[in-house]
C-alpha cells in the first residue's frame, strides 16, 4: 500500500503540470485589445471612396431626410471629395398601410397601428461619362402608434419616417460601397 502512494502524487504532480503548460500554450495565443480597434488593420475600413460620391438634391422632406443620412454615412460627418467622380440619385417614395383596427361598440374602427414604408431606388453614375454603375430599389419601414391625439399621430408619424429614412440611408450606403468595391 506504501508502494502506491507515491506513484499516485507522481501522476498526480505530472497532470497538473500538463494542465498548466496546456493552459500557457492556450493563453500565448491571445492578446489584449479591443476587437474593433480603430488602429487594427484587420477591420479597418477606407472611407475615400465613399467620400468621391456626390448625392443629388431632392425635392420633399422625406427624401431630404434620406439624403441627409447618406450624406452623413458616405462623407463620415465631413465634406464631400472635391475630386468627386460618382453620383447618387435618389427617388424616394413613401407608403402608410395601417396594422391594427379596433373595433368600438358603437361600431366604429379606431386605427391604433400604422406602418410607415419608404421605397427609394439609388442610381450611381460615373461623372466622366455617365455610365450607371449600379440602379437599386430598397425599402425600410418603421411603425408607429395612432392614438386619439392629432399632434401626437402627426409626431410619431414623423420619428417613424426619420427611423425608416435613417434605415434606407444605411442600405444605400452599402449599394454604394459594394458597386465601388466591385471597379
Amino acid at each position: 500500500m506504501m508502494d502506491t502512494m507515491p506513484h499516485r502524487r507522481g501522476k498526480r504532480i505530472a497532470s497538473r503540470r500538463a494542465a498548466l503548460l496546456g493552459s500557457l500554450a492556450v493563453l500565448a495565443g491571445c492578446t489584449v485589445q479591443p476587437l474593433y480597434q480603430a488602429g487594427s488593420t484587420q477591420f479597418a475600413v477606407s472611407t475615400a471612396p465613399l467620400s468621391r460620391v456626390i448625392v443629388t438634391d431632392v425635392g420633399d422632406r422625406v427624401s431630404q431626410q434620406v439624403r441627409n443620412e447618406l450624406v452623413f454615412l458616405l462623407y463620415n460627418g465631413g465634406t464631400v471629395d472635391p475630386s468627386a467622380d460618382h453620383r447618387a440619385t435618389l427617388t424616394i417614395s413613401s407608403s402608410i398601410t395601417d396594422i391594427f383596427r379596433v373595433s368600438a361598440p358603437d361600431g366604429s374602427t379606431n386605427i391604433t397601428a400604422r406602418r410607415v414604408t419608404l421605397t427609394g431606388q439609388l442610381i450611381l453614375t460615373r461623372i466622366e461619362d455617365g455610365v450607371t454603375i449600379a440602379s437599386e430599389t430598397r425599402s425600410a419601414t418603421a411603425s408607429f402608434d395612432n392614438t386619439r391625439q392629432e399632434f401626437a399621430n402627426l409626431r410619431a408619424l414623423r420619428d417613424a419616417e426619420n427611423r425608416a429614412a435613417a434605415e434606407l440611408a444605411e442600405r444605400f450606403r452599402i449599394v454604394v460601397a459594394t458597386a465601388l468595391a466591385a471597379r
